[in-house]
């Protein structure tokens, strides 16, 4: 983290010395009202064009309600501008009140389009009068910039902002680098809160998502066999590189209510989050990777696995999962890209998930550390090494089921692979899972078509029962009563075979 703070203050540093000889633009000068009622829209578009003229400058709306009731692409449009700062004095507002007849999004609220460099937004609020009916054109903060060098918008800062009942996102940043965003707040939106697609070197500190329709917070970049630009308004790429949101850092994450994630991160690598809470959502942290399907448009996107992801300090209640690592219709010959993940994740707590606190399914190279939980845990067709180390668990199951092998028998509805059947032990392909440390309290472990399995510091007072497995060490282990065991073999417990 040192690296980044010292980053962004180099950032300020320069920020502040072009601002000292900056072109200060009032936007009441050129005719804005901030009246809430008239529309402002083309006063503003006229004082950025001052902006533009002077190359550079702050962009000033002093206290009011700047309301925009023009539908079209952005409210305040910066294209190809550098060193600008665009400053809400506190207490101005940006309303949209754009929507079209029919009741979806107008247009976005502040758009930002590369190339370009020295970017600052200061205490911008911009707020939708009313909710659209549904998601549709509209986020309140879009940066649209491009993973190249040349032709990025580099060195953004946004501080201090909100964006409240945006059609879309509350702010969405595609093919840009070095961002700082410091306390966020989007508050209902219809999609994501923060999204960052095919960026490189941003950090994140402090997001409070209230009510977002999908996640909170998303570090996502696309899969395609090859590098062709913009499709469908996303970036896509053949591998994990540098513009797959690379090298950042989020902390101070709070997402309460809505829908979707607390936490997305698809097709990423050198990404470390810290201290992120997470309640209300149907999941608190996902990590995916997928290949996109038409058929019955299982899988719409594709996403290889991520690495050199690093998550400490969770805590998720009262969502339908808690943490979820999972592979969609990967087949078992795919290549190791779209399941191998490379994920550590430390001290995570979990209370009141009505589903699974963990649910790991059909991937590999996920290890866990320091987990206190009163949710089921699950893991299904592992196909790689998965490692637990310190695990408190308090009522709920935790279950292991299927290693992942060269037999296959298809997928579930929702694209999630079935647990493989099996006639007996010698079937099981072997896995790699280590566990360490677990205690169970009123939480019984349920092994089921599994084999390479070493337990070592088990203390439970709750049933362990095997069933079609193998290869099951059980050391160091304290339990109320022997493990129940059906149709195994190669059992140890504390160095016998049973």
């Amino acid at each position: 983290m040192k690296f980044y703070d010292n980053l962004l203050w180099i950032l300020l540093m320069f920020s502040n010395s072009i601002l000292l000889h900056a072109s200060v633009i009032d936007v009441t000068g050129f005719g804005a009202r901030g009246d809430g009622v008239t529309d402002d829209h083309a006063a503003i578009q006229n004082a950025v064009a001052e902006l533009k003229k002077h190359n550079g400058g702050i962009l000033y709306f002093p206290v009011g309600q700047y309301r925009i009731a023009t539908s079209g692409h952005g409210a305040l449009f910066l294209d190809g501008i550098s060193n600008a700062t665009i400053r809400f004095e506190p207490g101005a507002v940006l309303l949209m009140d754009n929507l079209l007849p029919d009741g979806s999004g107008g247009g976005h609220g502040i758009v930002v389009r590369g190339p370009g460099s020295g970017i600052t937004l200061e205490n911008i609020h911009v707020r939708w009068v009313k909710k659209v009916i549904g998601r549709s054109h509209g986020d309140a903060f879009r940066f649209e910039g491009y993973p190249s060098d040349g032709k990025t918008i580099a060195r953004i800062i946004m501080n201090n902002c909100i964006g409240e009942r945006s059609p879309q996102t509350g702010a969405v940043f595609m093919g840009c680098s070095d961002v700082s965003v410091n306390n966020f707040s989007p508050v209902d939106t219809w999609a994501d809160g923060l999204h960052f697609n095919a960026c490189r070197r941003v950090n994140v500190n402090g997001v409070l998502g209230l009510n977002n329709g999908d996640d909170t917070l998303a570090f996502v970049t696309y899969f395609d066999e090859k590098f062709s630009g913009q499709t469908g308004g996303v970036f896509s790429f053949p591998d994990l590189n540098e513009w797959c949101n690379s090298d950042s850092n989020a902390t101070n994450i709070t997402a309460i209510g809505g829908h979707a994630d607390g936490m997305r991160i698809s097709g990423a690598r050198n990404i470390n989050v810290s201290n992120l809470n997470v309640s209300g959502k149907w999941a608190g942290v996902q990590l995916d990777s997928a290949i996109k399907t038409t058929e019955n448009e299982a899988v719409g996107w594709g996403y290889p696995a991520s690495r050199n992801i690093n998550i400490s300090n969770v805590s998720i209640s009262d969502c339908d999962l808690g943490l979820i690592v999972r592979s969609l219709n990967v087949l078992p010959d795919a290549s190791e890209s779209f399941w191998s993940f490379k994920v550590n994740i430390s001290n995570l707590a979990l209370s009141g998930i009505h589903s699974h606190g963990i649910d790991i399914q059909s991937v590999g190279g996920i290890q866990i550390s320091n987990i206190r939980s009163d949710s089921r845990i699950r893991f299904l067709n592992l196909r790689g090494p998965v490692s637990l180390n310190g695990l408190d668990q308090t009522g709920g199951s935790v279950e292991f089921t299927g290693i992942q092998g060269k037999r296959f028998f298809g997928f579930r509805p929702n694209m999630e692979p079935k647990p493989i059947e099996v006639s007996g032990p010698e079937e099981v392909a072997t896995g790699s899972v280590l566990l360490s440390r677990v205690n169970l309290t009123g939480a019984p472990l349920r092994l089921d078509r599994l084999a390479g399995l070493c337990i070592s510091g088990l203390r439970s007072d709750s049933a362990i029962e095997l069933k079609n497995c193998r290869d099951i060490y059980l050391n160091e282990t304290v339990a109320a009563d022997k493990p129940s065991i059906g149709n195994c073999r190669k059992i140890f417990f504390n160095g016998s075979e049973l």
